[in-house]
């Protein structure tokens, strides 16, 4: 099947900047875009990624696609439904099989950190296709010229077709990859142990220099920014592990924060249990 990436679209800035992201990564991979649209009645809705849901018309939903798809570079193929979020975007999945999903991360002063938190993993999850979450307001290059990989030392595995998504996703764009660990501050932060993981899961044969970068910092999440800024990364990819219920209650896992804070897109990238 040819390659695409599926983007979700509430019609917002923040979504808008994803597509034209989108748009801008779809013309190296050879991909199209799946445009996705889900339509929820407002006073039943519970899921909206940015906190709040603005009814549109079928005619007012039909328009803002239509010239929203009048501008892309890429080929596209609308989609729209009344479904259950996670539900929509599983269903066109399974239908398009696509490398990536994408959405916009608006900005979470203004936006509600729990629904950005619990929508990003929920889609992670239900899915298994790499997420990527594009900031409101980024100003990196489109395709990245610089990718951090945040890494902590301990063994991961990934499933074969999150591999295979991320090996094309790297192989064809070819940015400069770093590998980052955070140390405590009193703690070496040797990257040896950091490399050896991502070597050991596959991703170390995707490019054939792997770069390193250690961080010093008291917390995981902001050191892993603060390794994203001094690389002058344009992308920055996570390992996402499950966590306890209390954990996602609570949204105290690294990638969590990581997304809630970042100005830079993210890939998340789900692992095995």
């Amino acid at each position: 099947m040819p390659t695409s990436l599926l983007v979700l679209t509430d019609f917002t800035d923040a979504a808008d900047q994803a597509l034209t992201y989108a748009d801008a990564l779809a013309a190296p991979l050879g991909a199209s875009l799946v445009l996705l649209h889900i339509r929820r009645e407002p006073l039943l809705d519970s899921e909206a990624f940015n906190g709040h849901i603005q009814y549109m018309s079928e005619g007012e939903i039909a328009a803002a696609l239509a010239s929203r798809s009048a501008a892309l570079t890429s080929s596209v193929i609308v989609e729209t439904g009344l479904d259950n979020l996670t539900e929509a975007v599983q269903q066109a999945v399974t239908k398009y099989q696509p490398l990536l999903v994408v959405l916009g991360k608006p900005d979470t002063v203004t936006s509600s950190d729990r629904l950005v938190a619990t929508t990003s993993r929920t889609l992670l999850w239900a899915t298994l296709v790499p997420l990527l979450l594009v900031p409101a307001g980024t100003t990196v290059a489109v395709p990245p010229i610089r990718a951090i990989l945040a890494a902590d030392g301990h063994p991961f595995h990934l499933h074969a077709e999150v591999l295979g998504a991320v090996r094309q996703l790297l192989t064809t764009l070819a940015p400069a990859l770093t590998v980052t660990y955070v140390a405590k501050p009193e703690n070496s932060d040797n990257c040896a142990p950091a490399l050896a993981s991502v070597q050991d899961s596959g991703l170390g044969a995707t490019l054939p220099t792997l770069h390193t970068h250690g961080v010093r910092h008291r917390h995981e999440p902001e050191g892993i920014l603060q390794g994203a800024a001094e690389t002058h990364a344009d992308l920055l990819l996570i390992i996402a592990r499950r966590r306890s219920l209390l954990s996602q209650l609570f949204h105290h896992s690294v990638s969590t924060q990581v997304v809630l804070h970042t100005s830079v897109p993210v890939l998340l990238v789900s692992a095995k249990d």
